[in-house]
């Protein structure tokens, strides 16, 4: 390859990961063209209904799930979490695996080695965040599904349960709307995607 192909290259990639890194710092939480999540209007008040589905067996991760779950719906009132998918704005299904059994997920490249990570859905199927995500999509940004996956690969340690809660913070945080956000519980880029009153 030719040292001018070379730069051009390098340029380009440059500019593609400058582009997706100013998209994406823009704003902390996905945008949305009418509605936020299935059913909810911005700004309505009302609580955001979360349908938590646990599919990772019921042991070692499940622990973290509701201790995470209860962390955010102990932070603000206009969460509201259930184990029911009727009248859910949001269905997430949360699930295990590991590195030799990767998901094959649609619209999304598998991040081999991570921790977890979350895919976002639209009522269409398509998909709404990223990385992971190929986007774009043409997802509308009004979220109906996510899935949460849990990778095994986390190494044990006196503070796993601490650090598989992190993790389930974090990509539950995804789940509801958030691109860019601290391993923590981030209240107030939520109230900014679902016009929720301030100090909620």
């Amino acid at each position: 390859m030719s040292r001018t192909i070379f730069s051009r290259r390098i340029v380009a990639l440059a500019a593609i990961v400058v582009f997706a890194a100013s998209t994406a710092a823009c704003s902390g939480v996905i945008s949305f063209d009418q509605r936020p999540a299935t059913g909810y209007v911005f700004g309505s008040h009302a609580p955001l209904r979360v349908a938590i589905l646990d599919e990772t067996g019921g042991n070692d991760w499940s622990p973290a799930v509701q201790t995470s779950v209860q962390m955010y719906a102990d932070a603000t009132p206009m969460l509201a979490f259930q184990t029911a998918v009727a009248d859910a704005n949001i269905v997430v299904e949360v699930r295990r695996y590991d590195d030799e059994h990767p998901p094959e997920i649609k619209g999304y490249v598998f991040p081999i080695g991570a921790g977890g990570f979350a895919t976002v859905y639209d009522d269409q199927g398509l998909a709404c965040n990223f990385p992971p995500s190929t986007l774009p999509l043409n997802c509308d940004g009004e979220i109906a599904t996510a899935i949460i996956y849990l990778n095994d690969i986390i190494p044990q340690g006196t503070d796993i349960e601490a650090r598989r809660e992190r993790l389930i913070i974090h990509e539950l945080g995804h789940a509801m709307g958030l691109i860019r956000h601290a391993p923590t519980l981030d209240i107030p880029q939520l109230a900014a995607r679902y016009g929720w009153p301030a100090g909620s």
